[in-house]
């Protein structure tokens, strides 16, 4: 049985959630779905799990990051690097701490992008 031990109720998690929603909202966005037409993708009966996740309130269940993965168009093991990042922070530093790229976040443009994307224009 999959057990999380990260707790919701911590602002901690919390936060990462919502930083993971945002990066996964523009992937969506970025391969070009709306929720609904994602939620499709992923075979999910309805488009407010997709919402869920991309507010923070839920996360990609493990056995569906190669779902998830192909429905962005992304290599299904860089997805799982980078949403590991928000969902399991300590196991991703004990993976990668030796692996700058990757434990900086520096190996997954989308991260940036998505931040980018975030930012009101400049006048």
């Amino acid at each position: 049985m999959y057990t999380n031990a990260q707790k919701l109720s911590t602002p901690e998690t919390r936060e990462l959630r919502k930083e993971a929603g945002r990066v996964l909202k523009h992937l969506r966005e970025k391969a070009g779905h709306s929720q609904r037409s994602f939620a499709a993708e992923i075979g999910s009966p309805v488009y407010t799990f997709v919402s869920q996740v991309e507010t923070g309130r839920s996360r990609v269940p493990p056995d569906q990051i190669r779902i998830w993965a192909n429905a962005y168009g992304v290599d299904a093991r860089s997805f799982l690097q980078m949403i590991m990042r928000f969902y399991d922070p300590e196991t991703f530093a004990v993976l990668f701490e030796s692996e700058p790229e990757i434990a900086s976040g520096a190996a997954f443009p989308e991260l940036t992008e998505a931040e980018a994307a975030e930012m009101p224009a400049a006048d």
